[in-house]
């Protein structure tokens, strides 16, 4: 697959582009549009990846500014997945956080020797305490 794609930083991403990418993979945080778009909007680092009008990538992250970062979302449509593209985000998010603390994300057990490759092992354990009551 040919890479012309089109690497954007910035939270301008429509509503529908969101729920598309993440419909595309079966996350459940598409079924609450108005969460997704709030959580984008309010990340500290977007790194999004495009197909011409297409949105086919997303990085997110949030941080205490440093000492810890923490991956929100890292994903790209399963079409366009095993291209390259989940490397070339996180490169970017390594670079950009390089020096901080810790950088922490949760993940599938499936994913775990992907993100070996970027320093990431497993150190305690991640607690959730999910409450999907309403889109507000």
């Amino acid at each position: 697959m040919e890479n012309n794609f089109e690497y954007k930083y910035n939270t301008e991403i429509s509503k529908e582009e969101l729920v598309k990418l993440f419909n595309s993979v079966g996350w459940k945080t598409a079924e609450y549009p108005n969460r997704l778009y709030k959580a984008i909007n309010n990340s500290e680092y977007v790194m999004s990846v495009w197909n011409n009008e297409e949105l086919i990538g997303l990085i997110s992250a949030i941080s205490d500014g440093a000492i810890n970062v923490f991956i929100t979302y890292l994903l790209v449509k399963p079409e366009y997945q095993k291209s390259g593209l989940g490397t070339i985000m996180m490169n970017d998010f390594c670079k950009k956080f390089e020096g901080y603390g810790r950088r922490i994300l949760s993940t599938e057990m499936d994913k775990e020797k992907f993100y070996n490759r970027f320093g990431f092992t497993i150190d305690g354990i991640v607690m959730f305490n999910k409450d999907w009551k309403e889109d507000f």
